[in-house]
C-alpha cells in the first residue's frame, strides 16, 4: 500500500519547541537514509493519522513530500503517549532502490482450520516475520491459509514457501500456526455443561 503524505522541515531547537509544535496539531518526525544525516520533520496530525489508518494491518510504503522533495519510507517506530495514546514522534526509514532492507511483514490467517472443527484449538504464535529483501520485492503480507490444519499439526517457516530472495534469521521450524487439542479441563468442563443441560424426567 503506498501512502502520500506531506511534510515541512523542522528545525532542531529547545524541548519547548516539540511541545509546541504537538500543541499546534503537528507530529514530530525524522526520516533516516543510509548514510546521510537524518531530515527533521513535521506532520500534520490530523491528515497523517488518516492516512495511517487505512495502513493497519498491513504493511505500507510513505512516500512523504518534504516541500517539494519526495521521499519513499516505511514506519519504523513510533513513540506513543501511554494514557491518550496519541503519537509523539516517527521515525522512517528511506528506500533505496537496489538496496535491501529489513522489515517486519504482518502475518494473515485465513481459513477455518479442520481441527477446529473437530474441537481443537487454534494457536497463532506469530503475528509478524522478519525479512530482509529489496524494497520492490516487500509485501503488504504473509498470507498462511489454515483450512488444512488438523488437530496436532502445525504451519512452520519452511511451510511458508517465501520467495528464494527472502532472508530471515529464524529457523525452519518457527512455528506460526498450530491447531492443539483441547486440555483435559475443558473436555470436562464441556461434558458438564452437557450434564446440566439434559432435562430430568418427572
Amino acid at each position: 500500500m503506498n501512502i502520500k503524505i506531506e511534510a515541512k522541515k523542522r528545525v532542531i531547537g529547545k524541548k519547548s519547541d516539540m511541545t509546541n509544535l504537538r500543541a499546534n496539531g503537528l507530529i514530530p518526525a525524522v526520516i533516516y537514509g543510509e548514510g546521510k544525516v537524518g531530515i527533521n520533520i513535521s506532520l500534520e496530525k490530523i491528515s497523517f493519522m488518516k492516512a495511517y489508518r487505512t495502513s493497519i494491518g498491513g504493511m505500507a510504503f510513505f512516500e512523504i513530500n518534504v516541500e517539494g522533495e519526495e521521499v519513499t519510507t516505511i514506519l519504523k517506530e513510533k513513540q506513543v503517549h501511554p494514557t491518550s495514546r496519541e503519537f509523539m514522534h516517527i521515525d522512517f526509514i528511506e528506500l533505496h532502490k537496489g538496496q535491501e532492507i529489513t522489515v517486519h511483514i504482518p502475518i494473515t490467517v485465513v481459513g477455518d482450520a479442520a481441527g477446529v472443527a473437530e474441537g481443537g484449538l487454534l494457536e497463532v504464535l506469530h503475528h509478524d516475520i522478519e525479512i530482509t529483501c529489496l524494497p520492490k520485492d516487500i509485501p503488504e503480507e504473509i498470507v498462511i491459509d489454515v483450512t488444512e490444519l488438523a488437530i496436532g499439526k502445525a504451519i512452520h517457516l519452511i511451510d511458508l514457501n517465501l520467495p528464494e530472495n527472502f532472508k530471515t534469521s529464524l529457523p525452519d521450524a518457527t512455528t506460526f500456526v498450530a491447531v492443539r487439542a483441547p486440555k483435559a479441563a475443558d473436555v470436562e468442563e464441556s461434558e458438564d455443561d452437557e450434564e446440566e443441560a439434559v432435562p430430568v424426567a418427572e
